[in-house]
């Protein structure tokens, strides 16, 4: 099988969250760090197949592409969101993250997707408008009980990567701050946020702290 990634590409705008998310216009393509097998439909670590030297005079062209997460069969479904969740869920369960660098790569992917439903602009009332009248003729698509259950993964999945997550300098010790923070153990949050010494992202850091003061667990839009 066969994929392929932009190496370079103009974006016009883009919004920072403090989870790490960004989001731009146009949309950047995702990393393509999981690929799904043409084939057999099961995932599998792109960097664990690549070509052995000798191969690598073999025609791309001749290769079926690589399948990706938007090629689920509920790739358009209205709980996308929550499905795709479950999805990386039973991977990290059935331990398709092997090592410690894989898991802390998967769990953030599921921390950010997690919070894909709350990461709307809410000064933005035209879209929240828009939003309102979509879920009204959905007629609330997630139930009660959906939202229970997201809620609890969110949790069990912010409480295993802070037990896993090493940072290594100051940028990744206000990841960890954050993934606190939106746990809601603030203390802590602020008693990391008090060790960072120098880092480059200061709207990012100022802003996390003030959320952290004012007891806030939300998602937050840096720019």
């Amino acid at each position: 099988m066969s994929t392929y990634e932009l190496t370079s590409y103009f974006v016009h705008s883009s919004v920072a969250y403090s989870d790490g998310k960004v989001d731009c216009n146009p949309p950047r393509m995702e990393d393509k760090k999981i690929l799904i097998c043409s084939d057999c439909n099961k995932e599998f670590w792109r960097d664990d197949a690549f070509l052995e030297r000798e191969n690598l005079n073999i025609s791309y062209n001749e290769l079926p592409e690589a399948k990706d997460f938007i090629d689920l069969t509920y790739a358009f479904d209205n709980d996308y969101t929550s499905k795709l969740a479950t999805y990386f869920s039973k991977l990290l369960e059935r331990g398709f993250a092997d090592t410690v660098k894989k898991e802390v790569y998967l769990r953030i992917k599921l921390w950010q997707l997690l919070n894909n439903d709350i990461r709307s602009d809410s000064d933005n009332f035209i879209k929240n408008l828009g939003k309102y009248v979509l879920g009204t003729l959905l007629k609330k698509t997630h139930s009660k009980r959906d939202s229970n259950n997201s809620n609890h993964l969110f949790k069990s999945n912010l409480k295993r990567l802070i037990s896993i997550y090493k940072p290594e300098n100051d940028e990744m010790n206000l990841m960890l701050a954050e993934m606190h923070r939106e746990l809601g153990d603030f203390r802590q949050a602020l008693l990391i946020l008090k060790e960072i010494e120098n880092i480059d992202n200061k709207v990012a850091y100022k802003k996390i702290r003030a959320a952290a003061k004012r007891k806030k667990i939300k998602v937050l839009k840096l720019n």
